[in-house]
Order: C-alpha cells, then sequence, then structure tokens
C-alpha cells in the first residue's frame, strides 16, 4: 500500500484478483488501432459484473491497480497511452511503454526531492 493512498493502493482482493481472467480477455482484443480509455473501460467492466450480481466496483484507481499486477507478474504486455489501454508484442512499442513509465518515476522521483527541502 502507498501511504496517503492506503485504501485505493490496497493488495488486491480474491474477488478482484477472480477478475483479472476477464481484463486479460478484454484487454487482448485492444490494440493499437483499438485502445480502450479507463472511463468505457471502467464502465464496460462494472456493467459486465453487476449483469452477473458480483458484488464489485472498479474505480480507476483499482484499474490502474489490477494493470499493475498485470505488468509485474507478467501477464500480458499492456500498453497505456493517452488513446487508452491496448496489447502490443511489438518491441518498440514495449520499449516506449518502458520508457514512459521510467520517465514517470523520476518525476515522482524529482517531486519527492523538491517536497524534501521543506522537513
Amino acid at each position: 500500500m502507498i501511504v496517503n493512498f492506503e485504501e485505493i493502493t490496497q493488495e488486491l482482493s480474491e474477488q478482484e484478483k477472480q477478475l483479472l481472467h476477464i481484463l486479460i480477455a478484454g484487454f487482448k482484443k485492444r490494440t493499437i488501432n483499438n485502445p480502450i480509455k479507463e472511463p468505457e473501460l471502467c464502465k464496460n467492466l462494472n456493467s459486465y459484473l453487476h449483469h452477473r450480481e458480483i458484488d464489485v466496483a472498479i474505480t480507476g484507481a483499482r484499474l490502474r491497480k489490477l494493470v499493475n499486477y498485470i505488468r509485474v507478474n507478467k501477464l500480458l504486455p499492456l500498453i497505456a497511452t493517452s488513446n487508452g489501454y491496448f496489447v502490443s508484442y511489438d518491441s518498440e512499442v514495449i520499449q516506449r511503454q518502458i520508457k514512459s513509465l521510467e520517465q514517470r518515476a523520476r518525476s515522482i522521483k524529482s517531486c519527492a526531492d523538491g517536497l524534501r527541502s521543506f522537513i
């Protein structure tokens, strides 16, 4: 869990983990030419769950936690851009995603370093 964001960054529940196969199957249908954005994905997934009377609501934050789990556990080469999520096995596309993640990590580190000066 991440301090100040404990509720939304808590580990995946068993119920959420059971949704992974549904989410992965949906992501597999998405390519660079037909990505899906977070709001649409959450809406579709929550509708699916509601119709099956599964008592879980997926928010954007929980979706990102699921995406993180998929990537960390090497379940799918899931790419995220400003156009949405999609799957790609193209090494150049994956390299760009890695670069984006590393740039965001450096940006967050710089913010932490800046705040540290006030202590």
